[in-house]
């Protein structure tokens, strides 16, 4: 186990303001999982529960509330009509989790679904012009028995799903996990169920626009159990929408707060075009210097038209655990600390992804007979994954710990952290219970200095998922929460 440097920090607690409400509405479903994407249609809102995933845009889903008397109406009284919303219906299970990332040059974006029956359903979500509504196609249903040795049967949920990019930003892997599992399934071996079923123009995206008559062998399935501890989080290293490594293709967070990397390795093809193209991606400055590398691609085509490179993938012997944080102050043992979840996050000074986890902590007493007292606790993680060969420098991490606010609606035992959510301008928003907590000096925190949560919105029921979107009204950040059936777009 790598050593682990720590501060301990217990963050301030400034005067509540609260998240100002702009939108809302109640699905016909309940929803255990929302994500928001970007396509040329405008902001899409993809809400998953049950046995249904519905889709709609933004400005239409979460249309501003009505005020009566200069005070906004209750979400839960706005019904999004069925008319703005399309969906799908799973055969498979019921919804536990889910991922939704944009493909290249497509006006597209690729969901899976995790069931509770140890299978995924893939689809796609796919831009019409004229800001009329996003059409969703289902691609396929599948069990992941057969992609992980049978370790993933119909009597395990799936935990966690995530879409992989390579580092030329083509769609390279689905990786799902159950508690004790995580598999990775090229995306390859979906081609010909996606050519039947969702349009030209994504399928061209998605099958990567190689030749006919050039083999494409797929790369083999990989999958690895843990047997000390559970999975919570799948977390792919991204930037610019493609892998920000070469040697690491995705990290994995267990609750014993042990973070293991799945290496990834090119076998075959042609490395260094890779690599050029990578180094040029990762360099770009915005959005904009992106596409125009893109655009300007010297091997005319873009990233797509790159040769195929043939990958393998394998757990590496780096393992790291921010819990033993605590173990490391002495005051408190590291199976304390459980954590409930985590996310990447780019450090734009010291070029790197640090992690961020948030959980539970149970205070032991001094008396016997007396009842453990829980609370919320969280920490960042530095130079989590390196721009290049994380795994061979395999540094150690250094972690500050934090203190968090206990939830005055929750039981004692349920007083953590349940969900964290890294919002594109640097702050941090956590769920604990129905209410949501700001960091509000994510910036300084990063840095090592002293930082201060708030308590910011109060929800009428547990929050079941957020994403990150654009406010409608002033395009600054905003977050979509899912309580129940409700959706609720909250200005931050």
């Amino acid at each position: 186990m790598m050593p682990v440097s720590t501060k301990l920090l217990r963050p301030s607690v400034a005067a509540t303001t609260m998240l100002e409400k702009t939108g809302g509405c109640v699905l016909p479903h309940p929803v255990v999982a929302v994500r928001t994407v970007n396509l040329p249609c405008g902001g899409v809102v993809v809400a998953a529960g049950g046995g249904v995933v519905s889709v709609g845009l933004l400005s239409t889903v979460l249309r501003p509330l009505a005020t009566q008397g200069g005070v906004a109406a209750d979400a839960a009284s706005v019904v999004s009509p069925s008319a703005e919303v399309g969906s799908l219906v799973l055969t498979s299970g019921f919804v536990t989790c889910m991922a939704v990332a944009p493909l290249p040059d497509a006006g597209a974006a690729l969901g899976v679904v995790g069931t509770s029956h140890g299978s995924l359903c893939l689809f796609v979500v796919e831009s019409r012009v004229g800001g009329n509504q996003p059409a969703l196609f289902k691609v396929c249903e599948m069990p992941l028995r057969a992609y992980s040795d049978g370790l993933i049967s119909v009597e395990d949920p799936v935990t966690d799903v995530c879409v992989g990019f390579d580092p030329a930003g083509r769609p390279e892997f689905v990786a799902a996990a159950s508690a004790t599992c995580v598999a990775l399934v090229d995306t390859q071996c979906f081609d010909e169920q996606l050519k039947a079923k969702a349009t030209e123009a994504v399928a061209q995206a998605f099958t990567k626009q190689y030749s006919p008559h050039v083999g494409r062998p797929t790369n083999e399935p990989f999958c690895v159990s843990f047997a000390a501890a559970e999975v919570v989080k799948l977390l792919v290293p991204e930037r610019y929408h493609a892998a920000f490594t070469m040697d690491v293709a995705l990290v994995v967070v267990l609750d014993s707060g042990e973070v293991r990397y799945v290496a990834r390795g090119v076998v075959g093809g042609s490395v260094q075009l890779l690599l050029e193209h990578h180094l040029q991606r990762q360099a770009r400055q915005s959005e904009v210097g992106l596409s125009m590398l893109v655009n300007d691609d010297p091997l005319r085509g873009g990233p797509r038209a790159l040769p195929h490179v043939l990958y393998a993938y394998s757990l590496s012997a780096v393992v790291h655990n921010v819990c033993a944080a605590a173990a490391a102050l002495g005051s408190r043992a590291a199976s304390d600390i459980v954590v409930n979840d985590a996310a990447l996050c780019y450090d734009a000074s010291a070029h790197q992804m640090r992690l961020i986890v948030a959980g539970t902590e149970t205070h032991s007493v001094e008396r016997p007979g007396q009842p453990c007292t829980t609370s919320g606790w969280w920490a960042i993680a530095f130079n989590v994954v390196c721009p290049r060969n994380t795994l061979q420098q395999a540094r150690s991490l250094t972690v500050s710990s934090f203190a968090a606010l206990n939830s005055s609606s929750l039981p004692r035992d349920r007083c953590g952290l349940a969900a964290v959510l890294a919002v594109p301008d640097g702050q941090l928003l956590f769920a604990c219970g129905n209410e949501l907590h700001v960091c509000t000096a994510a910036g300084e925190l990063m840095s090592g200095g002293h930082g201060s949560l708030r308590h910011v919105y109060t929800a009428g029921s547990v929050v079941s998922s957020m994403a990150a979107a654009q406010s409608q009204k002033s395009g600054n950040s905003a977050v979509v929460v899912a309580c129940g059936a409700s959706l609720a777009l909250l200005q931050i």
